[in-house]
C-alpha cells in the first residue's frame, strides 16, 4: 500500500470504481436472463393456448390399465 494519502485515495477511488462497474455489469446480465426467461414464458403460454384446444380430452378416470403375467416356480423337493 503506498504511503502517498493521495496515492491511497485514488486506489479506493479506483477500487469503488471496479466494484461499480462490476455491479452494473451483473445487473445487465440478470436483466437479460430475466427477460429471456419471460419471454420464454410468454412463448410457452402461448404455444400452450394455440395447441390445448388440439389435444385429446382426458378420460374421467384416473386408472391406469396395464397388462401383466404372473410367472409361478416351483420346485421340486
Amino acid at each position: 500500500m503506498p504511503e502517498s494519502p493521495l496515492a491511497r485515495f485514488a486506489l479506493v477511488l479506483a477500487g469503488l470504481a471496479i466494484l461499480a462497474v462490476s455491479f452494473f455489469i451483473g445487473l445487465v446480465f440478470l436483466a437479460v436472463a430475466a427477460g429471456l426467461a419471460i419471454l420464454g414464458g410468454i412463448g410457452l403460454a402461448i404455444r400452450n393456448w394455440l395447441t390445448g384446444a388440439r389435444r385429446r380430452s382426458k378420460p374421467d378416470d384416473d386408472s391406469l390399465r396395464v397388462e401383466y403375467r404372473v410367472v409361478r416356480t416351483e420346485r421340486d423337493e
